[in-house]
């Protein structure tokens, strides 16, 4: 007669299915073991506290990407509106006609003050941008 037996039987079908099934309930299949329920709150409220901070920087990175946007737009225009000077310039970039300004005999560009201003103000804009976007990353 074994101990587990209830019914006082030696060899009880009952009583040894009975421990199986209970040895086998005891057993635990799932393959990852649910986290603590507070650590599932906190990751929680981390979440929400991340939607929150989205939701309330939203208008910045609108204008940012506005600003982006309008200051692509404004070098394209520039280089479309000035290609050939830029090219006629970017050729007269070689040793030989360095000489040949040296001596005075230099083809002069069309290449204006107004010109050099706006590139000027356009990579002033672009350095702030881009230095904007790296600080307001912390």
């Amino acid at each position: 007669m074994s101990d587990d037996c209830r019914c006082g039987l030696p060899t009880c079908d009952e009583c040894s299915i009975a421990a199986w099934m209970h040895d086998f309930a005891a057993i635990d299949d799932r393959e990852h073991i649910l986290p603590n329920a507070s650590i599932v709150w906190l990751k929680a409220q981390l979440l929400q506290q991340t939607r929150t901070v989205d939701r309330a920087a939203r208008p910045m990175t609108i204008v940012q990407t506005s600003a982006y946007v309008f200051v692509a737009a404004c070098w394209t225009m520039l280089l479309s509106w000035k290609w050939d000077a830029v090219v006629a310039w970017a050729n007269t970039l070689t040793p030989s006609r360095f000489l040949l300004t040296a001596i005075g005999n230099s083809t002069a560009t069309s290449l204006t003050m107004t010109f050099f201003m706006v590139v000027a103000l356009l990579s002033s804009a672009t350095v702030m941008l881009a230095l904007h976007t790296i600080l307001a990353e912390d």
